[in-house]
């Protein structure tokens, strides 16, 4: 991926950002990302409107400026705060040379933790999304991830249910994976279960393009995020 350099120009926001009226793109605020505080530039009303987690911090035009200096997310890698940024601007995390399937899966991964930690529906939605295209080309589910995900979600997180769904649904045969000691280690108990209830809700299994068409019910839809035509 591409390396932003720290004066880099802001970008014109992608046609699926709608801001409400032209002075959300006044006014650029600087963040501080990472332990090495790289610096992002980022309109502050662009921000505000996509993310919930920008919107309680610069939200308020009297005192955002007061508010924004030292903004850091020094918890944040640079590489995902800039995906955040193509997304917010462009429309997507992918950079020009990338694709579903060659982005690495922990990328994905973290995007979507960024995108539920500071409240960014339209970007978690498009990350679920991405997940999906890539299990549709390359018809390989991401059980790998498993434990990553499981800490650092809740119970019924869209992501968890995504997996456990599309493993459920598509005729996997689950028990088998509970065989050695290894694959005891590899995947919680807790996963095998929500699995097996899953097969128990749904079972008749179903083919990876009806599979990817559910697209829906593993987004978040609020008042900024129309649901699925």
């Amino acid at each position: 991926m591409s390396s932003a350099a720290q004066d880099q120009p802001v970008a014109t926001p992608a046609t699926n950002v709608k801001p409400t009226n032209s002075s959300l793109l006044e006014d650029i605020v600087e963040i501080k990302v990472g332990p090495s505080d790289r610096i992002f530039k980022a309109h502050r009303g662009l921000l505000c409107e996509r993310a919930s987690y920008f919107k309680a911090i610069l939200g308020n035009p009297g005192n955002w400026k007061e508010n924004h200096e030292g903004l850091a997310l020094k918890e944040v890698k640079p590489e995902i705060f800039q995906r955040f940024l193509l997304w917010l601007y462009f429309g997507n995390i992918l950079d020009n040379n990338e694709t579903a399937q060659s982005v690495a899966g922990t990328t994905l991964i973290h995007c979507y933790f960024f995108a539920d930690e500071r409240g960014v529906p339209g970007m978690h939605n498009h990350v679920i999304d991405t997940f999906l295209a890539r299990i549709e080309t390359t018809e390989i589910i991401f059980t790998k991830y498993q434990r990553l995900i499981w800490v650092n979600t809740p119970d019924g997180a869209p992501l968890r249910r995504l997996l456990v769904d599309a493993l459920a649904m598509m005729g996997t045969n689950i028990p088998e994976v509970m065989q050695t000691e290894e694959d005891q280690e590899q995947y919680d108990k807790s996963f095998i279960t929500d699995v097996l209830v899953a097969k128990c809700k749904h079972p008749m299994t179903i083919n990876l393009r009806e599979f990817v068409k559910r697209r829906c019910e593993y987004h978040i839809h609020d008042e900024r995020e129309a649901k699925c035509a």
